[in-house]
């Protein structure tokens, strides 16, 4: 029974060099890395989008606040002309300095926010600019990354009939326990104990399943998770 799986996990062994091959290839990791920004991208514009619409509002409302108080600071200035009392005088005065002070603010307010404006833009221009280089990326590169897989396909087919055929000589309920440890990215799989350790861990095995082994059970080992056996 478990010289069928070790001769199942041999051949295993082979379409998992391709697997390995294919996954840790530059071409994969490149088209992969443009992929995600790429995808991405699009959250970021809009972001920009929104961001823009504020400062563009907060900056046309700063605007038209300013207008408002230079026409009240030409109202004053006017007033200033006509009038003799003194004290009237003073008050008026005291207003147009506190309007050129409100228009200063909201001058320097619209200065900030056109200087953002400016920043939204500019990283605007540089997320275009980007996205074309990733684009041509993700293009090139998966080009390349599907003629590494043209090129292994062959192999990779010869192995996976072999494995389907080796397959049918393995137990059942044995076979689900090993494919369910390959999907959960232990490799490889199948260990002999040593002595009464684990032969991938080390691990020390307590005598109740060390007695487990004898009878001819493949057990899990608790530690790595690993299939173990015995002759």
């Amino acid at each position: 029974m478990i010289q069928s799986l070790l001769n199942y996990q041999t051949a295993d062994a082979k379409l998992k060099k391709i697997e390995k091959t294919l996954a840790e290839s530059e071409e994969r990791k490149k088209a992969v890395s443009a992929k995600k920004y790429l995808e991405g991208v699009e959250e970021s514009v809009n972001k920009l989008d929104d961001r823009a619409g504020e400062l563009i509002a907060t900056y046309e409302q700063a605007t038209k606040e300013q207008i408002k108080l230079k026409e009240q600071q030409a109202v004053i200035a006017e007033s200033l002309d006509s009038v003799a009392d003194e004290k009237e005088a003073g008050y008026l005065i005291k207003k147009a300095e506190e309007l050129i002070a409100q228009i200063k603010a909201l001058g320097a307010k619209a200065n900030k926010i056109l200087a953002e404006i400016q920043a939204v833009m500019k990283e605007y221009a540089n997320i275009k600019n980007t996205t074309k280089v990733a684009q041509t990326q993700y293009k090139e590169n998966l080009e390349k990354y599907n003629a590494l897989k043209e090129s292994v396909r062959a192999e990779k087919e010869e192995v996976e009939k072999e494995l389907e055929s080796l397959k049918a000589k393995v137990d059942p309920a044995l076979m689900e326990r090993y494919l369910k440890k390959r999907a959960g990215k232990i490799y490889p799989i199948v260990y002999k104990v040593r002595g009464n350790v684990c032969g991938a861990c080390n691990m020390e095995l307590p005598m109740s399943e060390m007695n487990r082994l004898k009878n001819g059970e493949v057990i899990d080992c608790d530690q790595c998770g690993r299939l173990i056996y015995q002759d």
